[in-house]
């Protein structure tokens, strides 16, 4: 074991820099995901790209999500993207949300943006 003396100051900082560390992680993340949404990345992975930004509830993600929402081919990928815009609970989203609600080619697709409207309004 490596014993190293440290003093009060130099202690804090090395506590902030490891305290920071999980956001570090979490926002290289978000990036990486934000960029699997991209209509290039097949859709099982915009699926799962989707389903895991959720599951981070960052309010980061919003624009790029709502950006992805209207215009994703697959059915299965806007659902996913609907649930994690729930997650994340921003009523920005309504709008966007509300517009799938009405127009969106899929019965499926309808519903679950209109259940998300009902909640997050």
């Amino acid at each position: 074991m490596l014993a190293v003396n440290v003093d009060r100051k130099t202690e804090g900082k090395v506590q902030n820099i490891f305290g920071s560390l999980p956001e570090i992680r979490q926002a290289n993340e978000l990036d990486a995901l934000l960029d699997t949404l991209s209509p290039d990345i097949p859709w099982g992975e915009r699926q799962a790209a989707a389903k895991r930004i959720g599951a981070l509830r960052n309010p980061k993600a919003l624009p790029a999500l709502l950006a992805a929402l209207p215009v994703d081919r697959f059915w299965m990928v806007r659902c996913e993207i609907i649930q994690a815009l729930e997650r994340i609970a921003d009523p920005a989203a309504v709008p966007t949300l509300r517009s799938l609600a009405e127009n969106d080619g899929f019965k499926v697709v309808r519903e679950y943006a209109a259940k998300a409207v009902e909640r997050l309004s």
